[in-house]
């Protein structure tokens, strides 16, 4: 696909529609990371996922220690919390606003400062990360882009069907991977549940299909994918009631190749929860922010890892030297030695204040304000000089 410089698309934006006042900052990191993406983009492929999945149960959550498919019948049932209210339109297309990624022009010490992007940057709206590349859709709901934003270019996608719901999007590798890269679009239904194309085979069209698969803990219904990360060439799909399904593209064909064995909710007590999957260090994170009471307030978290050879997840007690950063449409995962914060512990903002970030100590096992709210902005957080040479 040819690039096209972000100036061009401006011009191509339909006239007469309406705009949203008050675009969202993407990303929504503190300060610090953000000058440190503006000084260095390479950080910007720490970045995965397209932000948490909020789940609640239908009936009181309990802890089931057997697998067998009879008492996965009688496992409470999950239903997902879409949060603030919003038109058909949207709900088909998952557009509820705008964002702006002109942060490169705050640090005058970056050489993007020298581009305008606020004179470039059309009303474009969020719908996944993955991989170096912003996947955004345009004002009108049929077009599609990969952007780039460290080197403020984009490539474009097959047009969309404004009839299909859209959900998150996802790619399996890198774009400039010379295996090839297939990108994924699930739109949390089961028919269809997924759009697939394929980057670089010369396709022009969305590749539809529809899920058959029971779901291991609904018999009684096919699967319904609502998250998803791309992991070294293959998708791997969380379904509504957290079965994990691995996606690939064999004989020509995009498959589920394997489900795993293990339920993907909390295992503590947990009322609501979301769910954010990321990828750091090589490895598949899953991880849980609990809610007992009210999903506004989060009272614990959990880690897991995927083993991926047994398609299993394993709790996670000890980050070690890394430290993640999860907010509604942005995931980082980072080394904090290289970076300057905290290790082993777990940053997250509030989905309800934006820009309200809350820290996890997952030695301590407790949670507090990442930042001062006074004069002394986000000074709470203990930021060391990174390693980093970012000169």
């Amino acid at each position: 696909m040819a690039q096209k410089t972000a100036k061009k698309i401006r011009n191509q934006s339909s006239r007469g529609k309406q705009t949203t006042p008050n675009p969202k900052l993407w990303p929504n990191l503190p300060h610090q990371l953000i000058g440190m993406l503006a000084r260095e983009p390479n950080l910007m492929q720490n970045i995965t996922s397209f932000g948490g999945v909020i789940k609640s149960w239908r009936s009181a959550s309990r802890k089931c220690y057997s697998n067998d498919s009879k008492a996965r019948a009688q496992w409470p049932q999950l239903v997902e919390i879409t949060g603030k209210k919003c038109t058909e339109h949207q709900k088909i297309s998952g557009r509820q606003h705008t964002i702006e990624i002109s942060f490169h022009e705050e640090y005058p010490y970056c050489y993007y400062r020298r581009r305008s992007y606020k004179k470039c940057y059309p009303e474009i709206y969020f719908k996944g990360y993955s991989h170096g590349n912003l996947v955004v859709m345009g004002e009108n709901t049929a077009d599609l882009y990969l952007w780039e934003p460290a080197r403020k270019c984009y490539r474009y996608l097959p047009a969309w069907d404004p009839n299909l719901a859209f959900k998150m999007c996802t790619l399996s590798s890198s774009p400039g991977d010379r295996n090839g890269c297939n990108v994924l679009v699930l739109t949390g239904a089961c028919s269809p549940a997924f759009a697939f194309f394929r980057w670089g085979k010369c396709e022009k069209a969305w590749t539809i299909q529809d899920c058959t698969i029971k779901e291991p803990y609904a018999p009684s219904q096919n699967m319904q994918f609502t998250n998803a990360i791309g992991f070294q060439g293959k998708f791997y799909a969380l379904s509504l009631q957290g079965s994990l399904a691995v996606i690939e593209d064999t004989d020509s064909c995009f498959r589920i190749t394997a489900i795993g064995g293990s339920r993907a909710v909390p295992s503590k007590l947990s009322r609501q929860f979301r769910e954010y999957l990321v990828e750091s260090c090589g490895e598949i994170l899953l991880v849980f922010l609990i809610s007992r009471k009210s999903i506004d307030h989060v009272e614990d978290v959990e880690v897991f890892r995927l083993d991926i050879p047994n398609l299993s997840w394993v709790k996670v007690e000890n980050l070690g030297d890394r430290t993640l950063f999860l907010e509604d449409e942005c995931c980082m995962g980072l080394t904090a030695s290289k970076v300057g914060c905290t290790k082993n512990c777990i940053y997250f903002s509030h989905h309800r204040i934006y820009g309200q970030w809350w820290i996890f100590n997952m030695e301590s096992q407790s949670i507090s304000p990442a930042f001062e709210t006074n004069a002394k902005i986000q000074e709470s957080l203990m930021w060391n000089v990174p390693i980093l040479d970012l000169e």
